[in-house]
């Protein structure tokens, strides 16, 4: 009978670990930005400074144009150990003149969204590979000792 009580709550407990670790776990990653600040800056023309002050510093700021900022969100899902999933994505891109004023706001959704499909393929190269006697000869002397008990000859020999 007590075996039996052990065996049942060793089986729930595999069972309850196993049902656990298949949940979904849901990770909110970027800079989110509601939709109140998105109308106040749709609605104003704010410099970079306000702009900061409204919504936090951005995501990306690319180095070929720092007058324009991207503001970057992403929720994503996870399922045990598998690969995470993109839920929903927004983007947000501020454009900025020469005086630092705001110029323009677009925003990016999901459906501008492109998947890029990883390619497992790969081009040989030759050309570096050593075949078997150029590892002999190029290891040649290598892993020898000399006289002295050092490993490598020193280059710098005294003349008597």
């Amino acid at each position: 009978m007590k075996l039996m009580k052990i065996f049942i709550t060793y089986i729930f407990s595999i069972l309850a670990f196993f049902s656990l670790s298949g949940c979904k776990t849901i990770e909110n990653r970027g800079q989110s930005i509601d939709d109140s600040a998105l109308v106040k800056l749709e609605s104003k023309k704010l410099n970079k400074t306000e702009v900061v002050e409204l919504i936090g510093t951005p995501t990306m700021v690319p180095e070929y144009s720092q007058n324009t900022w991207y503001y970057v969100e992403r929720v994503m899902s996870q399922r045990a150990w598998l690969n995470p999933k993109i839920e929903k994505q927004k983007i947000v891109k501020i454009t900025f003149d020469a005086n630092n004023f705001m110029q323009e706001v677009v925003v990016i959704d999901d459906s501008h969204r492109q998947d890029i499909e990883i390619v497992h393929e790969y081009t040989r190269t030759y050309g570096t590979e050593l075949n078997g006697l150029q590892k002999f000869v190029k290891n040649l002397g290598r892993f020898n000792k000399t006289t002295d008990g050092n490993k490598h000859k020193s280059k710098n020999k005294k003349k008597r």
